[in-house]
């Protein structure tokens, strides 16, 4: 059962979340942070109820379970990645043009780099999913 180890982890998150919130309010950090505390205190908290709930309702474990083995929901997550893939080219591609257009340089050359490293590991992928099958 991959929950019962995991609540360590969780347990860890929220820690790390509050480490994180009290050193902000400290002003030992930067306030940033103070976010990304929160975000850490938020999912540790749903992660770790979660596992509870996993660990005490059977039935909630079967259904959890099943969509995570099952092959019609990953065939549908495989297809989701792609398709989140494709929109985020097509969008990098097109904020892009109008930096390009706009004469906004630095701006351009950041969307025109992602786009470029989603196409590297898209390439490697492919290369690796060709000699694994």
């Amino acid at each position: 059962m991959y929950y019962e180890k995991r609540i360590w982890v969780y347990v860890l998150e929220l820690l790390l979340g509050v480490g994180l919130i009290v050193a902000v309010k400290l002003t030992a950090i930067d306030s940033i942070w103070g976010g990304m505390g929160g975000g850490l205190i938020a999912v540790g908290a749903l992660r770790l109820v979660q596992c509870l709930r996993l660990r005490k309702d059977g039935a909630y474990r079967e259904q959890v379970e099943t969509e995570a083995n099952d092959e019609r929901n990953a065939f549908l997550r495989a297809r989701a990645w792609a398709w989140a893939g494709y929109a985020f080219l097509l969008i990098c591609a097109a904020v892009t043009v109008v930096l390009m257009a706009m004469g906004k340089a630095p701006y351009f050359s950041i969307t025109s780099g992602a786009m470029a490293l989603l196409v590297i590991l898209y390439w490697l992928s492919y290369l690796i999913l060709q000699r694994k099958y």
